[in-house]
C-alpha cells in the first residue's frame, strides 16, 4: 500500500495589482526605476537651462549699456575674460550661412563734428587696437565734411573694406546696426536696410580679439595701407593717398550691444523700442527720456 503524499505544494504567487509606492517587491522596483529616471531627466533639463543661460550671455553682450558723451577721454570695453571689468565679446560660431555677428547702438552726432569741414574721419566705435588701424572689426566713423557714416569691416582679403552711408541725421538720435552674415555686410539705420555689400574677394569678416573703443581720441595719418591683414607691410600697397583719423566725433552714444548672430528685423525693432539709456555714464544725473520727436527720426 502506497503512502499518501501529504507534503504541501509550493506555488509562485504574484500580487493581484502593482502600484507605484506599493509595499510589494515589484512595486518597489518600479518606483525606484521611476525615481532614477526622474532624477536623470531633471539633471538633463537643468544642464540645458544652464547651457542656455551661458549661451544667452555669450550671444548678447551689453558692451556700453548707458549713455556716453564724447570728450577728452575715450571709453573702453576690456576683452580679457580674466579681468573682473571685462565685457568679453566672443567670436561668432559658424551658423548655417557662415560667420554671423551684429553690433547695435544709438548715436547722437552734433554739428560741432563738422566745424572744420575737412575730409577726415571722426571716431564713434571700433574693435581692435587702441589706434583705429588696421584692426576695424567693425569701425564706425563720421566724415568731417558731410553727414556720412563710414562703416569699416575687415575681411581676409583686405582691412580697407568699408561702406559709406549718406544723409545721417544730425542733432537727433539714430539707431545703427552693423551685421555680418556669411561674407555679406549689412548696415541698418533706424531699422531700414541701407547697405548690403559683399566683403572684398567674397571672403569672411576678420574677427579680432582687441578691445572695443567708444569715442577714441587718437589721431593717426595713414600714408599708405597694406592689402591684407594676413600679410606683412612689405606686400603690395592699395593706395598712396592719405587716410586721416582725427579723434572722436562730437556727440553721444548709448546702448552698445553685441550679438553673436545676425539680427532679424523683429529684433532690431525691439532694440529701437528700448530707446537710448536715460542713465548718463560718469555724471551723477539722468538725461531726459528719448521717447519724443526731439530725438526720433525715420530717416
Amino acid at each position: 500500500m502506497q503512502a499518501a503524499n501529504t507534503g504541501a505544494v509550493r506555488t509562485n504567487s504574484f500580487p493581484s495589482s502593482v502600484s507605484f509606492g506599493g509595499s510589494d517587491p515589484l512595486s518597489q522596483v518600479l518606483t525606484g526605476v521611476a525615481l532614477v529616471a526622474a532624477v536623470y531627466f531633471t539633471m538633463l533639463f537643468a544642464e540645458y537651462i544652464y547651457q542656455s543661460y551661458l549661451a544667452m550671455f555669450r550671444d548678447r553682450v551689453e558692451i556700453f549699456p548707458n549713455t556716453y558723451a564724447s570728450g577728452s577721454l575715450s571709453h573702453t570695453a576690456i576683452q580679457d575674460p580674466k579681468s573682473p571689468l571685462a565685457k568679453t565679446v566672443y567670436t561668432s560660431d559658424n551658423q548655417r550661412s557662415g560667420v554671423e555677428f551684429s553690433y547695435s547702438l544709438f548715436c547722437y552726432i552734433t554739428s560741432d563734428t563738422f566745424s572744420n569741414g575737412d575730409d577726415k574721419l571722426y571716431h564713434i566705435l571700433h574693435k581692435g587696437y587702441s589706434k583705429p588701424y588696421p584692426l576695424l572689426g567693425p569701425g564706425l566713423f563720421m566724415k568731417g565734411n558731410s553727414n556720412t557714416l563710414r562703416v569699416y569691416m575687415n575681411c581676409y582679403k583686405t582691412w580697407n573694406n568699408y561702406a559709406d552711408i549718406d544723409n545721417i541725421p544730425i542733432e537727433k538720435w539714430v539707431h545703427v546696426v552693423v551685421s555680418c552674415k556669411g561674407n555679406q555686410l549689412y548696415v541698418y539705420i533706424n531699422g531700414n536696410l541701407k547697405t548690403k555689400m559683399a566683403l572684398s574677394g567674397n571672403t569672411p569678416p576678420y574677427q579680432n580679439y582687441g578691445e572695443i573703443y567708444l569715442f577714441n581720441q587718437r589721431k593717426i595719418t595713414i600714408p599708405s595701407t597694406t592689402a591684407s591683414l594676413m600679410t606683412g607691410t612689405d606686400e603690395s600697397q592699395v593706395s598712396s593717398g592719405e587716410l586721416n583719423f582725427n579723434g572722436a566725433a562730437k556727440g553721444l552714444a548709448s546702448r552698445v550691444f553685441y550679438f553673436a548672430y545676425a539680427l532679424t528685423y523683429t529684433e532690431i525693432q525691439n532694440l529701437i523700442s528700448m530707446g537710448p539709456s536715460p542713465v548718463m555714464e560718469g555724471v551723477n544725473m539722468s538725461i531726459t527720456p528719448y521717447l519724443t520727436d526731439q530725438w526720433w527720426t525715420t530717416a
